[in-house]
């Protein structure tokens, strides 16, 4: 491909910018016209009829102006002044970024490749976060008055478990002589084989009363 900052570069002669704006200048209506040549090749033009026709846009003074002005609204000359109204045209330079911000993606795709698997890597964390801790902490639980539930363990300290499941039949005195809640229920945490079509698997499961 033909190079057309150096063609840039000759046109901004004589008009003092400072090096970053002057890199700035070039970088973009270079990229622009590497655009241009690629879709004229694309639509069966020459090389050289492409490079041409390319030059040929450059040398007209709009398109060196419109690449001018764009720069001038998002780099203002002088400071703004508290209590003064500035006019922005935020359609138009959010496009401007955006198409610049996807030609420079385009231009280091194992940059872009990297952060695209951040930002999926970060959001799906993210995602998953949020699920547990909607679950556990701010979804209610599925229940009528669920602050009032609690659980009750058995105290096996001298066994090494300060917070031990108890037996069935504990648990059905426990519920024969409640006198405190409105009703018990038990669970267990089980493991069992799941067979017939196919491998068999396992699987975890709880055992609970009715």
């Amino acid at each position: 491909m033909p190079e057309f900052k150096d063609e840039v570069r000759k046109r901004l002669e004589g008009l003092s910018l400072s090096p970053a704006r002057e890199a700035e200048i070039v970088e973009e209506l270079s990229q622009h016209l590497e655009d241009q040549y690629e879709q004229m090749l694309n639509h069966g033009a020459t090389e050289e009829a492409a490079r041409e026709s390319v030059l040929t846009e450059l040398s007209q003074t709009d398109v060196l102006a419109a690449s001018l002005r764009r720069l001038e609204r998002r780099v203002p000359q002088n400071p703004i002044q508290m209590g003064t109204e500035r006019k922005i045209n935020m359609i138009g330079d959010l496009r401007q970024d955006l198409r610049y911000g996807l030609r420079m993606l385009l231009r280091n795709p194992g940059f872009t490749a990297i952060a695209v698997l951040a930002l999926a890597l970060g959001i799906g964390a993210n995602s998953a976060i949020f699920s547990v801790v909607n679950t556990i902490l701010l979804r209610p639980l599925p229940y009528k008055n669920p602050s009032q539930l609690v659980v009750i363990w058995e105290n096996a300290t001298h066994l090494g478990f300060p917070k031990n499941t108890p037996s069935p039949a504990n648990f059905l005195d426990w519920q024969k002589q409640n006198t405190v809640f409105e009703g018990m229920g038990a669970f267990a945490e089980r493991s069992f084989n799941l067979t017939g079509v196919g491998e068999p698997e396992r699987l975890d499961g709880r055992r609970v009363s009715a």
